[in-house]
């Protein structure tokens, strides 16, 4: 009995310190958990489909060139425009494609994710092989459609299978005046390509949507997205819901108004929304974000995180406004701004100066935000030494309230507008070759310093003798006749006379940028001067700066904000100038069948 007792003894002592054991190891175990893994995000249940650019083509005729056009070369393109302008009841087309005043074209443009019918598409306008044409300067495009195309080996798997482009749906529209002499290459080589700002027209609605994995496409699911999703955001509109889950595998999304000009944040936070339900203000998943928002190697996540859960993190990033670390306050910043608190108006403002890397980011953080210090932040900016700052602040402010009589302009000639800002300021013109045909005067007057002679467009002349007081401008055309004005040598007056003898939007960047290119222009000009966003990493890793509208400390940054850039998200479509990362369209994929 006695020997039975202490076995017995034995085992209950082995089985408490197997016990004791395992809820020590299970202890251990929970501990190594990250909180944050934990959480299953939307992310985790999708990917965002419809969020890439789509290329679009034609081919067009522009008309107006003043015999530096030519014959259009045979082929499938004369074709296509042919049959174009039979439908279009055009007679005399032989005659008018053998014009040296007209030129066949290829079209090109490209309808960014998020797009809506009707929103304006940048043109760009190039020859096709074998053209004739030596200069496309003074051209007029006429309407074409555009389309979307493919070609034959990407919709086949027989590798043996020639190159074709096939030709989609019409996606676009196109018309407009050209402007020429942008770009690399020597000046004819710029002469035989154009663009036109907002010349294009989308024929269609392009909405972002998530697609649930594979394993994932239940009905319960989706509609369970689609819930958590609003119940996060506010829809773009009142009474609209931002998302719908159409199908068991799709959910549309419509970006809220805070968001729309930095369509890549939104992706990236929706993505980080909480799949079952936005966790407790005490639980480990928020406590964890609290403690890794205030350290730089992780604020990036953190904040964006915070961001995905709602309103109610305001108080804990308002915290991360008082860091030490530029890095940490940015983030904080910048998410306070897309959840609507005034408060990172101030830090956003003092980064834009002393961080240049993060201009694009906090301006159009401000210009999400419609609070009067965001408006005052951005006035405060437009008489920056930084050209980039400048520019950037005048369009984040004019995305802000277009009305604001800080930045409000005229429109001449209803081809372009002219701005005249911070009058106070040391004076510098912009010009824009991207997203709307605009030029804005920057501080005080800019003047045209005599003597000068030039060309603005083929039919207009600018000039003043070494002692004139006044400018001269001569229009001679075959279609309107001889015309002469005079002005006052205010550069501002001289593109007020240009357009009031006719000239569009061409003519008027021509003059400013010859007048600069005589260097007789009393201030700096400055051609899209935007905050960089994209390219900055790779500018540092090279040691590169940019050449024109560049700012000098482009990269002078702390060290935390270069070595956590790689985690930004992408441009700011505020900023993006539909260049970047540009695919190239039909026309471009392959040569002529």
């Amino acid at each position: 009995m006695n020997r039975g007792l202490a076995l017995l003894a034995a085992a209950l002592f082995a089985l408490g310190g197997c016990a004791q054991t395992a809820t020590r190891f299970q202890a251990e175990e929970e501990k190594e958990k990250d909180p944050v893994t934990e959480v299953k995000t939307i992310g985790d249940f999708t990917s965002v489909a419809n969020a890439d650019p789509v290329s679009i083509g034609g081919v067009g005729l522009v008309v107006g060139l003043s015999g530096t056009g030519g014959g259009a070369p045979p082929g499938n393109y004369r074709t296509m425009l042919e049959e174009d302008l039979r439908k279009r009841n055009i007679e005399n087309i032989k005659e008018l494609l053998n014009s040296p005043d007209t030129a066949l074209v290829l079209v090109s443009a490209q309808i960014p994710p998020g797009a809506r019918k009707g929103d304006p598409l940048d043109l760009e306008v190039t020859l096709p092989p074998q053209s004739k044409v030596t200069s496309l300067r003074g051209g007029m495009l006429k309407e074409c459609s555009l389309f979307s195309y493919e070609n034959t080996r990407n919709l086949s798997s027989n590798p043996n299978i020639g190159s074709r482009n096939l030709v989609g749906h019409v996606l676009g529209k196109a018309q407009g005046p050209l402007l020429v002499g942008f770009g690399d290459g020597d000046e004819a080589a710029t002469q035989k390509r154009g663009r036109i700002w907002g010349g294009g027209r989308c024929e269609i609605d392009r909405p972002f949507y998530l697609l649930l994995n594979a394993d994932q496409q239940y009905a319960r699911v989706a509609m369970r997205i689609g819930e958590r999703l609003n119940e996060t955001f506010q829809g773009p509109y009142r009474g609209t819901p931002l998302a719908d889950a159409k199908t068991k595998n799709i959910v549309y999304l419509r970006p809220p108004q805070q968001y729309k000009h930095n369509l890549p944040r939104f992706l990236r936070v929706v993505r980080l929304v909480p799949y079952v339900a936005s966790p407790a203000v005490s639980s480990p998943y928020r406590r964890k974000l609290e403690e890794d928002l205030l350290d730089s190697s992780r604020t990036v996540s953190a904040a964006l995180r915070l961001e995905a859960l709602g309103t109610d993190t305001i108080p804990i990033l308002k915290r991360g406004l008082t860091s030490p670390h530029c890095l940490v306050r940015f983030t904080s910043a910048e998410a306070l701004a897309y959840l609507g608190s005034p408060a990172c108006g101030e830090e956003l403002g003092k980064l834009i100066q002393d961080q240049p890397v993060l201009r694009a980011y906090c301006l159009t953080a401000l210009a999400s935000l419609d609070e009067a210090v965001c408006h005052v932040q951005l006035r405060d900016l437009l008489t920056s030494n930084s050209a980039e700052t400048r520019y950037g602040a005048f369009r984040a402010l004019r995305a802000l309230d277009d009305r604001d009589p800080t930045i409000r302009g005229e429109q001449l000639n209803d081809s372009f507008w002219l701005h005249r800002v911070a009058p106070d300021s040391s004076g510098m013109v912009h010009v824009s070759s991207s997203r709307r045909a605009e030029i804005v005067f920057f501080g005080q007057d800019a003047y045209l310093e005599p003597p000068f002679s030039f060309l603005a467009g083929p039919e207009f002349t600018v000039t003043a003798a070494r002692d004139d007081e006044l400018c001269t401008i001569s229009r001679f055309s075959t279609q309107y006749g001889a015309r002469r004005k005079q002005c006052s040598l205010k550069l501002i007056e001289v593109l007020h006379t240009l357009a009031e003898l006719g000239a569009q939007y061409p003519e008027a960047v021509e003059l400013v940028r010859q007048a600069d290119k005589c260097q007789c222009v009393s201030c700096p000009v400055k051609v899209d001067a935007l905050p960089e966003a994209t390219s900055v990493y790779e500018l540092a890793r090279s040691g590169k700066l940019p050449k024109d509208g560049g700012d000098a400390d482009l990269l002078r940054s702390d060290a935390e904000v270069m070595n956590a850039r790689a985690e930004f998200s992408a441009t700011p479509t505020l900023f993006d100038d539909g260049t970047r990362h540009r695919p190239k369209h039909g026309h471009d994929a392959g040569e002529e069948n």
